[in-house]
């Protein structure tokens, strides 16, 4: 057996740092990561064991095994050895067959540098804390324990929720006082309700206030309840000028969580990139996409080509309108011009010209009439009555050329009215959020027209872009990449440069911030509660996302 490092003091590294950070932890491999992240000490618990094995830390308070030797059987194997911080050892004071200096012997022998009370009493109220109490097996018991540490000079953490909870520990000299505020909220697993960030922040303040005046070389840490993200410590700690932070939950279950899915998610997406259509979808040219928004415009466009009825092109701005009525014309395979209009302008004589010499005679050309929300009720008369007259033959002939030029429209969403006014027919173009399956193909076609040297766009830079609402539509998505095109180095566009040019206001959640209710119901609402699609965006099955949704109460 290797000999294990002896940890220096939280003490000496408290003089040297602002903020102490400790990690309650339970696998070897988070031990090392926290290590190497900063964390100024560990706690080995049984709560970080078992939340690696799959259960809330909830369970550490129940008998499901012998926690301390189980606790110190990963402790030894993973982490005493591998890191060169100092570690707290996680004990269980309650089981009245223990003796509790015996115990401390062992873990002074095998190299811990501390001990912490947990699992602790102060989590169990009511009735049952009582006679726990009664009993001789509550918290009484662990500040015993912590006592007896002291003595054997061993470093002693002391959990605590109440103010006679805090005297208690500080009459048996513990060198770190934690206050605690229950179970971690947020993620898959997190305990919700409990006490608001500002209580917590008002409740540390007061008993970190007293603490300094009866013991003023004890540490004051907070840990737990609301305090799930860096901006949340800060917060409780500037109100209560504690000396740092413990975070369980919240340095392995939550970051963990969130991390697997969303490479999980992107490891699912990276199958978009494949090709740019379904096999079963017509091939348009212009027209990127696999999604079932983008087969089934596909499809409405080869079915509309075929014919020489007017077409209103309807869409959110920045959808793309215009680039459908390309796709339109190089699938007719008219030999003549697309010429594209402005309906706010004073385009009649262009149409009709002189003896209907116009540009709408000329029977090999495409004529594109944009905004045409904005059209003069006078011109929309008088295409309506050209329309009327039979200028268009409903379907053109085999090997025969359509007589007149193709009209079509760009309108917004809502042109059910002027459509039957020209007895056009609609053709909707869905908004970028409805066919989100497409943005990788879209973003590597939109790279490619940036010039020389096309940049690499990196995976969390796609997932980052995939969690926009996109406002703005194919529009918005094309001037930001090309944006960060200008601005990327080494020829690759990660997720910090986005963030950069997207700004505050419109970043993509923090995936290690936002819970996985909060991250599957944004996913629910960008694709309109379809869990088909929704469930294909995540990268989880239809039945995970059912189950999911079932035990998040999301169920509609």
């Amino acid at each position: 057996m290797p000999r294990p490092i002896r940890h220096g003091s939280v003490a000496d590294v408290a003089r040297r740092s602002e903020i102490l950070v400790g990690a309650a932890i339970g696998l070897g491999m988070t031990a090392r990561a926290a290590a190497d992240g900063g964390a100024d000490f560990l706690l080995a618990l049984n709560a970080g064991r078992l939340r690696v094995m799959g259960a809330p830390s909830l369970a550490a308070m129940l008998p499901i095994c012998d926690s301390n030797p189980f606790t110190d059987a990963f402790a030894r194997r993973e982490i005493l050895d591998r890191v060169a911080i100092p570690v707290f050892f996680g004990a269980a004071a309650c089981d009245p067959r223990i003796d509790l200096a015996a115990l401390l012997r062992r873990i002074r022998a095998a190299g811990y540098s501390g001990v912490t009370n947990f699992p602790t009493a102060i989590h169990h109220d009511g009735a049952f804390r009582a006679a726990l109490e009664g009993a001789g097996l509550g918290f009484a018991r662990e500040v015993e324990m912590l006592r007896l540490a002291r003595e054997l000079g061993l470093a002693t953490l002391g959990y605590a929720k109440t103010r006679a909870e805090v005297d208690a520990m500080l009459a048996a000299g513990v060198g770190h006082l934690c206050l605690n505020f229950g179970w971690n909220a947020g993620g898959s697993m997190g305990i919700p309700g409990g006490v608001p960030l500002e209580d917590a922040a008002e409740r540390a303040r007061r008993i970190f206030a007293h603490v300094r005046r009866v013991a003023r070389g004890t540490l004051c840490l907070v840990e737990g309840g609301p305090i799930v993200d860096p901006s949340h410590m800060i917060r409780v700690c500037d109100a209560s000028r504690a000396d740092g932070y413990v975070g369980g939950s919240t340095l392995d279950r939550l970051p963990l969580e969130m991390s697997v899915m969303q490479t999980t998610s992107a490891f699912k997406t990276a199958r978009l990139l494949r090709a740019e259509v379904v096999a079963d979808a017509p091939r348009i040219a212009g027209l990127i996409g696999r999604s079932q928004a983008a087969r089934a415009l596909a499809q409405r466009i080869a079915r509309l080509v075929a014919t020489d009825l007017p077409i209103l092109i309807e869409g959110e701005p920045g959808a793309g309108r215009t680039s459908v009525a390309r796709a339109i014309h190089v699938a007719s395979r008219r030999s003549g011009n697309l010429t594209l209009l402005d309906a706010r302008e004073d385009i009649a004589a262009r149409l009709f010209g002189e003896a209907g010499r116009g540009l709408l005679a000329l029977s090999q050309n495409t004529v594109v009439i944009e905004q045409a929300d904005a059209l003069a009720p006078t011109l929309r008369t008088r295409l309506a009555e050209w329309i009327d007259r039979g200028t268009f033959e409903r379907f053109a002939k085999p090997g025969e050329r359509p007589p007149r030029a193709r009209l079509l429209l760009t309108h917004p969403p809502g042109g059910e009215a002027l459509a039957r006014a020209l007895s056009a027919q609609r053709l909707v173009v869905p908004p970028l959020r409805e066919r989100m399956e497409d943005l990788p193909l879209l973003a590597r076609a939109m790279l490619g027209g940036a010039g020389r040297g096309v940049p690499t766009l990196e995976p969390a830079a796609l997932r980052l872009l995939m969690a926009q609402t996109w406002p703005g539509n194919l529009r918005e998505l094309q001037e930001l990449l090309l944006r960060a095109a200008t601005e990327a180095r080494d020829g690759r566009i990660d997720a910090a440069l986005l963030e950069r040019l997207l700004g505050p206001a419109t970043a993509a959640p923090d995936p290690q911030v936002m819970d996985e209710r909060a991250w599957i119901l944004d996913a629910l609402r960008r694709h309109r509660f379809r869990r088909g699609e929704t469930a294909a965006f995540l990268g989880i099955a239809r039945k995970t996302l059912y189950n999911r949704m079932r035990r998040l109460g999301l169920e509609t």
